[in-house]
């Protein structure tokens, strides 16, 4: 294969990125410009063209699914002599290379790599031989802090360090157990993901004859995904980039989200500190995104103020306009978005509803399930499935039917009371033997010596509040209810001792969002009965459907949309405090994070985009007046069409993409060094729209909102005018808005809307 055909069908700047295969390189690749192609091409070139051998080039990315990819489009382009080169995840590299040395850190070459919960286990030991509180340091919570010492490089003796000179007693207790369970995990010749990394780097660090025979060995580096990367990742590539310094790294810092599990974006915007001489090439042509939604979004990304700068253009049409939906509350939200998928020509496959957090995708899942549109939930559980949900509907279940053996069963030692396997088995045998069902067990204990200590005592509490809460059904609400089952077992408290704080906050706000659901469905029915409910939630959940082929609706966070594409996107509860989520407002880097999340949310969209927001939100067991998010202030209106009112209407304040009804123009090609630009010429319907609205000459003295009028804007909302400013195309309106505050816009381009 000679260079022509490895660089054929690359556009200029994809090619430039292939050829130029000496020193180092960033390569900063906007979402859909193709950048997997051009590691693939690069490699090639590397090979076919560059002499170089297979084994001397790694390649390095963060999934077992990208990495097999890579390497199945390596072997396509040139041949089965890609089988020796080293493509693989980080861990996988790693485990390679601690399986070949680790002998020399005192592991075997067999040894156990342990996931979650023979750690969670280990470190339960440590805390019993610790004496530490199972309330204030809960197993999830030491992984967790562990986990995150690991990937920024610090071992339990710089733990320690830090802990003494932060003078926090809480992080010096959790190093003592980081000491503890390392001395552990060597006893049981085991590593964990994070040791994996880490002990490479100190492999490396304390045998650089090692270190030197793999810098011998890959003379070409490549990284994939880099803005994922963290400290200890970071070290280990630097280290074997040297001293040759081919080092190439291709990532987004606009897509940059994941800095809750240690990813640092500072690793891809210090690179060119790190290699002065690199070469910076961006990948800006998209081939995925209509021209409309691209502007929109690089308007929104256009707000972070730490990122390299980069803009995505289209030789695609302009498309359709953002949808922009503003809902009373959650249940006009979703339908709208169900109504738009039940009626549209599409299949179901071809949309995708992406979320902040999972408990907003059960309004979702029973919309769809009303209307029979098959879904799928991307990574996760479908909310009625998942263990938090289930074991709450298990106790509901036992009250309203006591011959539900298998939900009493369920919820026996939920949250931990002290009843273990043999006491459980205990019972199930009495019950067998005798002809009783389990409910009729548990009401024997008083008489029969079943089980003993504080199991016995566990179990008469459990069966006295059933009773109580049985005897009582009558008289409450389900919501009621089940309110107070969760708090008279302690749930929450349980849930936040037995979970990471990340995991416990998440299922902390499935359960609101559980009691959410049933206060909804109560609001809906005459007489709401527990019967009743639990038969809704069956029907809701039943799905009957075995075809694994067949089309459905995409349901995810935008966390787990990252590398994705669908043809239709709605991106729902773009709120402020949900979206961006309260705690972003106390760091900046925090905030920036949250808008990178929602331009990627935007950026997985090929034909349509809709975002849509909430003007009241029941979350976390409370009804909020919502405003909307910052992120839908930041898309200029004539991207916009408002879908919430009686009639849709295209927003346009002159000049670039398209008027309601046409699909003609784009959003062109930068110049070199430019900033794209909206393109000529005028479309079709413009001046008819720009009649009705106001325009650029308006007579001060004569303006059509004096002072006092109540009027309304496209996004802001209703609002009373304070006063007018400046004359003809400067004229500005003070505006009092009920939900935004103060603001002051220029007339020209307000799109205001007088009421009354």
């Amino acid at each position: 294969m000679n260079a022509d055909n490895i660089v054929a069908g690359l556009n200029p700047v994809q090619r430039e990125a292939v050829v130029n295969s000496q020193g180092p390189m960033l390569i900063l690749a906007g979402a859909g410009s193709g950048k997997t192609r051009v590691i693939v091409h690069r490699i090639a070139y590397l090979i076919a063209v560059g002499g170089v051998a297979p084994q001397e080039i790694m390649a390095v990315t963060f999934t077992n699914k990208a990495a097999q990819e890579m390497r199945e489009r390596v072997r396509e382009m040139i041949g089965p002599v890609a089988q020796s080169m080293w493509i693989s995840t980080f861990h996988s590299s790693c485990a390679r290379i601690l399986r070949n040395h680790g002998d020399l850190l005192g592991f075997s070459a067999k040894f156990s790599i342990y996931a979650d919960k023979e750690q969670i286990a280990l470190l339960k030991e440590v805390s019993r031989k610790l004496n530490l509180s199972a309330t204030m340091f809960p197993a999830e919570y030491l992984r967790s802090a562990i986990d995150d010492a690991k990937n920024r490089g610090v071992d339990p003796e710089g733990y320690a360090l830090e802990a003494r000179q932060a003078q926090n007693p809480k992080s010096q207790a959790v190093a003592k157990a980081y000491k503890l369970y390392q001395e552990g995990m060597k006893e049981n010749d085991a590593l964990d993901f994070g040791d994996l990394l880490f002990l490479t780097v100190e492999l490396f660090n304390k045998h650089p004859e090692l270190l030197e025979s793999y810098r011998e060995r890959f003379h070409y580096i490549l990284v994939d995904e880099y803005q994922d990367t963290n400290e200890v990742q970071y070290r280990l590539i630097n280290m074997l980039a040297e001293p040759r310094r081919n080092l190439c790294v291709v990532g987004d810092d606009d897509q940059s989200i994941y800095s809750w599990r240690g990813a640092q974006i500072k690793n891809i915007l210090d690179f060119e500190s790190d290699y002065p001489e690199s070469k910076v090439v961006r990948l800006e042509e998209n081939y995925r995104s209509t021209a409309t939604i691209l502007a929109a979004a690089n308007h929104v990304i256009a707000g972070n103020r730490k990122r390299k700068g980069k803009d995505l253009w289209t030789k695609k049409s302009s498309g359709d306009l953002v949808s922009l939906f503003l809902g009373s509350n959650e249940a006009d939200e979703c339908s709208y978005v169900v109504k738009r998928i039940s009626t549209s020509v599409r299949p179901p496959g071809d949309f995708a509803i992406f979320y902040r957090t999972n408990a907003q995708s059960r309004i979702f899942e029973e919309g769809l399930s009303r209307r029979g549109i098959p879904y799928i939930i991307v990574g996760g559980t479908k909310f009625y499935d998942r263990a938090e949900i289930r074991n709450l509907l298990a106790y509901l279940k036992v009250v309203n039917n006591e011959r539900d053996g298998v939900s009493l069963q369920r919820i026996l030692n939920i949250p931990t009371r002290g009843v273990g396997k043999t006491s459980i088995e205990h019972l199930q045998v009495y019950a067998e033997e005798n002809g009783l069902s389990f409910w009729e067990t548990m009401e024997r204990l008083d008489s029969e010596a079943l089980v003993r200590g504080k199991a016995r005592t566990s179990l008469l509490d459990l069966r006295d509040m059933i009773l109580q809460w049985r005897r009582d059904q009558d008289e409450c609400k389900p919501s009621q209810l089940c309110a107070r089952i969760i708090a008279e077992i302690g749930f929450a408290e349980w849930l936040q001792k037995n979970n990471d704080p990340v995991q416990a906050q998440t299922r902390g706000e499935n359960v609101a969002e559980l009691l959410n659901a049933i206060e909804l469905w109560e609001n809906e029915q005459d007489k709401p009965t527990l019967a009743a409910y639990l038969e809704n939630v069956a029907l809701i959940n039943d799905d009957r459907q075995s075809d694994q082929e067949l089309s459905r609706v995409t349901l995810m966070t935008i966390h787990r949309a990252k590398g994705l594409e669908f043809d239709e996107v709605f991106l729902v509860g773009l709120e402020e405090g949900l979206f961006p989520g309260k705690r972003s407002y106390e760091k900046p880097e925090l905030l920036e994070e949250e808008r990178r999340l929602c331009y990627v949310g935007m950026t997985r969209a090929r034909e349509k985009l809709h975002m849509s927001a909430c003007r009241l939100r029941r979350i976390y067991g409370q009804t909020m007046d919502s405003r909307p998010s910052r992120f839908l202030l930041e898309i200029p209106l004539e991207l916009l069409r408002r879908e919430d009112r009686n009639r849709s209407s295209a927003l346009k304040t002159g000049g670039g993409v398209a008027a309601e009804g046409s699909q003609k123009g784009s959003y062109s090609r930068p110049q070199r060094g430019g900033r794209p630009q909206s393109s000529p010429p005028r479309m079709a319907g413009t001046a008819e729209l720009k009649k009705k609205r106001v325009s650029a000459k308006v007579n001060d003295q004569n303006t059509p909102f004096p002072q006092g009028c109540h009027v309304e804007h496209a996004v802001f909302g209703p609002g009373v005018v304070a006063g007018v400013k400046g004359a003809g195309e400067e004229t500005k309106v003070d505006i009092v808005f009920r939900d935004r505050g103060r603001k002051l816009l220029l007339l020209k381009f307000a799109s205001l809307t007088k009421i009354g």
